[in-house]
């Protein structure tokens, strides 16, 4: 396995791994791999190679250190994953095969992009050598640049995530006076005048709709020169996290698996309702609240807010090289897709929580791609003995191939999923 700098001051490097042994990553003279990225801790983050595996942890790095978007202590990495640090990105991968040139057919598609390095934090105490982060012209504020201070009502704290559409805070709500996550969008993802009023007029559809297992949305504008969104803030973690932590601790009860299915099933029946089809369900989207396991599913609002053509310059943005695991078969060939989508997708988070990995993984982006469209995953079971032949069976009718194979609707699928818990006994999951 290796490491591609797709980003930053070392772009187009790449770093062998080995076969074992332990790596340390920064810009110090004592790390194996030193980087010339000025925003980069001198001791950034260590990769430990052990019998094919790899994990990382951050090295207490100062900026912190963000796989697929979300800042992580230590987590065991694969093919696709991206990591980044200071204003350099990474991007893992295995070699393929001397007889397989299947990257091209990636980029003709459009689904490999840039990813966005992560931003310099203004307050830190490391220096930088002088080096700045982009800055944006005009009027316009940059959506980095908010720590400690007001954006239209909110008090900005903390970075909780940053994604090729947006970054998204921490906040402190003084109208509500609540705490608040607040999603600023780039203002390229809103460069033209009908995108904006799309995303506005979307906005106002949304905020009315209320449900226990969404993340509500609270409100959005345009202020300063940037699009923005007010949600809910869920202290716990989202499913991206549990899946990681599976591949260091062991996998995840199946019990608390199927309770994410009935509540996520619940939230999708919830948009059938009122013909919202999410599009982009990945694990990163699911919230499990920590206080009582309870499942929440954000992003409704960006969905509501995109047409067709907006959701596939999304899918097709640079987060997709983490996500592209979850797209179901026809989102990877570019076609329509409907709320049997959705379904796929919610299934293949399903599998990666129950197994620790998604159900199409290849070594290669374009690999991956060939086994969502072709093969078949494996059972569950294979990796997780304990997981139920009734709830195994669930999880793969989601994974079908085509969508007329798959669950009619979301209220079909919360149908079969209440049937097993009851049958299982685990009616206190619902």
């Amino acid at each position: 396995m290796q490491l591609l700098i797709t980003s930053g001051p070392d772009a187009s490097r790449a770093i062998s791994l080995g076969d074992e042994g332990v790596l340390r990553v920064g810009r110090g003279v004592e790390c194996e791999v030193r980087l010339n990225d000025a925003a980069m801790s001198r001791g950034q983050f260590e990769l430990k190679v052990e019998a094919g595996r790899v994990w990382l942890r951050d090295a207490g790095s100062r900026f912190g250190t963000f796989v697929n978007g979300v800042k992580t202590a230590e987590c065991e990495l694969r093919p696709g994953d991206v990591i980044r640090a200071g204003e350099t990105s990474f991007r893992v991968e295995a070699p393929l095969p001397d007889n397989r040139t299947t990257i091209a057919p990636m980029v003709e598609r459009g689904m490999e992009t840039p990813v966005r390095p992560f931003p310099c934090i203004p307050g830190a105490e490391e220096k930088t050598d002088g080096q700045e982060c982009p800055s944006y012209g005009g009027n316009t504020v940059d959506p980095r640049r908010l720590a400690g201070r007001r954006f239209v009502r909110f008090e900005v704290k903390s970075i909780v995530a940053e994604t090729q559409s947006g970054i998204v805070w921490r906040v402190w709500d003084t109208h509500l006076q609540t705490e608040a996550a607040l999603k600023i969008f780039w203002p390229e993802q809103m460069a033209e005048p009908a995108a904006v009023a799309r995303f506005l007029r979307a906005a106002r559809t949304v905020l009315p709709l209320t449900h226990p297992n969404l993340v509500e949305l609270y409100d959005s504008g345009q202020d300063e020169g940037l699009c923005w969104m007010a949600s809910e803030f869920v202290d716990g973690e989202n499913a991206a996290q549990l899946i990681h932590r599976i591949g260091i601790a062991g996998m995840l009860d199946w019990r608390q698996t199927l309770k994410i299915g009935v509540h996520v099933a619940r939230a999708l029946e919830f948009a059938a309702k009122h013909q919202i089809v999410h599009r982009k369900i990945t694990p990163r989207c699911i919230l499990v609240r920590r206080a009582d396991g309870a499942a929440k599913l954000g992003g409704l609002g960006l969905a509501k807010s995109l047409d067709d053509d907006a959701a596939a310059r999304v899918t097709r943005a640079g987060e997709i090289v983490g996500d592209l695991a979850y797209c179901s078969p026809e989102q990877s060939l570019g076609k329509h897709v409907d709320a049997r989508s959705d379904l796929y997708n919610l299934g293949a988070a399903l599998y990666a929580l129950l197994t620790g990995r998604p159900p199409c993984e290849g070594r290669s982006l374009a690999e991956t791609l060939d086994k969502i469209q072709i093969q078949t995953p494996e059972p569950p079971t294979k990796y997780h003995l304990a997981i139920p032949p009734l709830l195994e069976g669930v999880v793969l009718r989601l994974l079908a191939k085509r969508p007329q194979d798959r669950f009619d609707d979301a209220k079909s699928l919360l149908l079969d999923l209440e049937r097993v818990a009851k049958y299982l006994g685990e009616t206190a999951l619902l």
